[in-house]
């Protein structure tokens, strides 16, 4: 089981994790859908109230792939034999755990938290619009969620590690900036998209 959490990339074939990676893809797309959650950015996830199915597939597709191109290239700075499908493999089962989100706002609870939230003016702060109860929640929510984007990077970056034969400073400095690059890219064409 530690093998399957935390060493998929070593241990399963290409095409296997590539089979595995879009089928996740696809029920948490839909798992998405049916929770309000927007994958708007290669690291954000945003609760909506109006969503459409094929939005969220698009928004994911975009996110993985500006993930692995951004990747490749800088897999291939580090190793001139890096592949785009084992970057790409890396991108899609990386997010696996990030779906996982999603289930935060069940019933629309999160989204409606976060609207509460956003319409606060600082001017009555005794009007705050949340309970204790809610600040709970909100505390676990974010726990919660710091653990499933640090799983999510740990994933991405063992893949990363297993598809370039990535060692020393440099590698890890040229993951940390693709990703960096590909949540600007990504944001910017999903935003350009919708």
């Amino acid at each position: 089981m530690k093998k399957i959490l935390f060493q998929p990339f070593e241990n399963y074939s290409e095409k296997k994790l590539v089979l595995i990676g879009i089928l996740v893809t696809l029920l948490g797309s839909f798992i998405a859908y049916l929770f309000q959650a927007r994958f708007d950015g290669v690291l954000d996830v945003h609760f909506v109230e109006n969503l459409e199915l094929h939005h969220l597939f698009l928004d994911n597709s975009i996110n993985i792939i500006s993930l692995s191109l951004l990747l490749f290239i800088s897999g291939k700075i580090v190793n001139k034999k890096t592949r785009l499908i084992d970057v790409f493999n890396a991108s899609l089962i990386a997010r696996l755990p990030y779906y996982l989100i999603s289930f935060a706002n069940i019933n629309g609870y999160m989204g409606s938290l976060s609207q509460r939230l956003l319409n606060f003016t600082t001017e009555k702060p005794e009007l705050l619009p949340i309970e204790g109860t809610d600040l709970i929640i909100i505390l676990i929510f974010a726990f919660l969620s710091l653990i499933l984007l640090i799983y999510y990077l740990y994933l991405l970056y063992k893949g990363y590690q297993v598809a370039t034969n990535a060692k020393g400073a440099l590698p890890i400095i040229l993951f940390i900036v693709a990703i960096l690059f590909a949540e600007g890219i990504s944001k910017y064409i999903i935003y350009l998209i919708h």
